[in-house]
């Protein structure tokens, strides 16, 4: 069926109505989309590639989407098992984009053994971490998180990108034999005695010391409804150290923009710090912030250094590519 040309004239002017522009826009953009439509034959190679399942193809906003359920998170006790159907599983979806040939999100349902080893796998595979969360579901079973992940690039790039994710989950359970093991906990001790000296030399900090507990922030600025907001308010990244100068747990915030959050999450992780979390304080700010909560335990100097690092990749003074990730 031959496709029909309409020319419209538009008023543009201070004068014009609002509500026309923004129908027009609006109808601009839904008229694009509903071309834009995932060949059949990409579609199979996605399959392919994910394995095991096909996808489901919404015709309507051109997007193709894999539900994948979790049958380790489904688990409650030995016997029971609960229906995927309440959110207990991860999701996938592809479309195709104007600068790129496909744009893809996602989430990984995780349990929480799990992801520090697959996010440094997400990272690794050249897709994007956005956020990082307990799942939006509590129940007596596994604790789970959930991690949002996006990319750009080709159907095939992306696809293989997603399943070493997939992969990497598996073989974490396979190595467990299907057991859920708690997540390590910092060790923290009752007394403190942390010498400052050296890491305010390491971070080029002025931190304070309260009851042996060393803590330091740097404030960042931000517009919220108009108005400069700082350290003070919130925009700030700050790191605590607790325990002794051998044996220190070092925790804290790392303030970033959007387009921080890549380079810092690798700088982290190849300095073997767990991330917890991955949010916002605030809605609306500009620039976005997002703030990324992470520790790590072992000697306070190499602490020390492991989050200098990770400052110095922030402002950009020092590249990071590959993670080779140093857990313990």
């Amino acid at each position: 069926m031959r496709s029909k040309t309409h020319l419209f004239l538009l008023d543009f002017s201070p004068k014009a109505p609002k509500v026309i522009l923004a129908t027009w826009l609006l109808a601009t953009i839904a008229a694009s989309s509903s071309l834009a439509q995932i060949p059949e034959q990409a579609r199979a190679a996605i399959d392919r590639v994910i394995g095991g399942r096909k996808g489901t193809y919404i015709a309507d906003e051109g997007v193709y989407k894999f539900v994948l359920p979790r049958e380790a998170a489904m688990t409650v006790q030995d016997y029971q098992a609960l229906s995927p159907n309440i959110g207990l599983n991860s999701w996938v979806a592809f479309m195709p984009a104007i600068h790129h040939e496909a744009l893809l999100t996602g989430q990984l349902l995780l349990l929480e053994d799990e992801v520090d080893s697959v996010l440094t796998t997400v990272l690794n595979a050249g897709l994007e971490v956005t956020s990082l969360a307990d799942s939006s579901l509590s129940f007596n079973g596994p604790r789970l998180k959930a991690l949002d992940v996006m990319g750009v690039g080709t159907y095939q790039s992306l696809a293989s990108a997603f399943r070493k994710t997939l992969d990497e989950t598996r073989r974490i359970r396979a190595g467990l034999n299907g057991k859920v093991t708690k997540l390590a906990l910092p060790e923290l001790q009752l007394d403190s005695s942390v010498d400052p000296d050296p890491l305010n030399d390491i971070l080029s900090m002025r931190g304070q010391v309260s009851q042996g507990v060393y803590r330091a922030a740097i404030g960042r600025h931000a517009l919220l409804r108009g108005e400069t907001i700082e350290r003070e308010m919130g925009i700030s990244t700050w790191i605590s150290f607790t325990g002794t100068n051998d044996h220190a747990v070092a925790l804290g915030d790392f303030a970033v923009t959007v387009d921080e959050l890549q380079n810092l999450l690798k700088a982290l992780r190849s300095r073997g710090f767990k991330i917890t979390s991955i949010r916002n304080h605030t809605a609306g700010e500009h620039p976005q912030f997002l703030f990324v909560h992470f520790w790590q335990q072992g000697n306070s100097v190499e602490l020390a250094r492991g989050l200098r690092y990770a400052l110095d990749v922030q402002v950009g003074s020092v590249a990071t590519n590959h993670i080779a990730s140093r857990d313990e």
